[in-house]
């Protein structure tokens, strides 16, 4: 594999760095950044970073950091009307919202 740092890039690792510090996975970047998941990889690699491990179940390992209690309140505030990911996606647009009012 080429080393070879190229000036005339499509896409600026903060981008790529970005992206994968949210969990992404290398095609979802790729896609995003219109280029080919081989080149995220070789660009993470290139930065020493690796990259986000997509294949694990991201709420098992957010939920083995709880205490039985912790799990056990959070069940309480989905109940059986909302999920998880409605439930996080909400949070974090209300601590969005309240980042940015004065």
């Amino acid at each position: 594999m080429s080393t070879v740092l190229r000036v005339n890039r499509k896409t600026h690792d903060t981008d790529i760095t970005k992206l994968n510090s949210l969990g992404m996975s290398l095609a979802s970047i790729a896609k995003e950044l219109g280029c080919h998941p081989t080149t995220i990889t070789a660009r993470l690699h290139s930065l020493n970073i690796r990259p986000a491990d997509t294949r694990r179940s991201f709420m098992e390992d957010v939920l083995n950091t709880l205490t039985e209690p912790q799990k056990q309140w959070l069940a309480a505030q989905l109940g059986s009307n909302n999920d998880i990911k409605s439930y996080v996606s909400s949070i974090l647009k209300d601590r969005f919202i309240k980042s940015t009012q004065p």
